[in-house]
């Protein structure tokens, strides 16, 4: 069964530490994501079409508006109604969300040259879900495009294993170390890179959260790998 996320924190009208570290997470997924394309020589972004797979609020695909990407040829999708809601209303009128099921998208076949799963595959619902959905996301997506899909690895119990809250949805995780996430999508997918994102837990201190000024070193150690990281980043290519 698909999950269906709290948005509560995305329609508050008031700035918080927590919008802090989102920004701080999105930054370090956008430097992966430009550093991939870069790497792959996908550089023609605004002759791209992006698709974000369940998109939530929609940040990640207005990111790609900065990078060149015309408004137009950005689309999400996402089951909660509230979430394709705050999309249009936080984003440029011509972008293109919809409510709607991953196990079944309303697009035409090898559509997209970018496709981006933000916490997808780990709250679709079990194998059969997550071989359903890659199956559709192939469908779509250009013979050279490229996935990027961020979710959970196997630190993300270690690190939440406390917040109830966070267990009770009974989010499926990947082990980044045996290649669990890339064996249930390989009859769609290869894989090209992978690498640790980010974990919450790194930007607090005690039960307070890091100041601002520690965040360039959280940053630099996670990259090092010396912060436990409960988000990774796997990048695919077609078969």
């Amino acid at each position: 069964m698909l999950q269906e996320y709290d948005y509560r924190h995305e329609d508050s009208t008031l700035l918080s530490n927590i919008d802090l570290y989102k920004i701080f997470n999105n930054y370090r997924v956008n430097k992966y994501i430009i550093g991939i394309l870069l790497a792959l020589k996908k550089t023609h972004l605004s002759e791209y079409k992006v698709l974000e797979a369940g998109c939530g609020n929609g940040d990640k695909t207005r990111m790609f508006t900065e990078l060149r990407v015309k408004p137009k040829n950005c689309y999400g999708i996402d089951i909660n109604e509230k979430a394709i809601s705050l999309c249009q209303e936080l984003s440029p009128s011509s972008m293109n969300f919809q409510v709607g099921s991953v196990l079944d998208m309303p697009y035409e076949n090898k559509q997209f040259d970018i496709v981006l799963c933000s916490g997808l595959f780990s709250a679709v619902g079990g194998e059969p879900n997550i071989k359903k959905t890659s199956e559709e996301i192939s469908r779509v997506m250009a013979d050279d495009g490229v996935m990027f899909v961020i979710d959970i690895n196997e630190n993300f119990h270690n690190i939440y294993g406390t917040n109830k809250a966070v267990l009770d949805k009974n989010f499926t995780h990947f082990n980044s170390q045996n290649g669990e996430l890339e064996s249930l999508l390989k009859k769609e997918f290869k894989n090209v890179h992978h690498m640790h994102i980010f974990s919450a837990d790194s930007y607090r201190v005690g039960e307070q959260a890091a100041d601002v000024s520690k965040l360039s070193f959280i940053d630099s150690e996670l990259d090092k790998g010396f912060e436990g990281s409960a988000y990774s980043m796997w990048v695919f290519n077609k078969r």
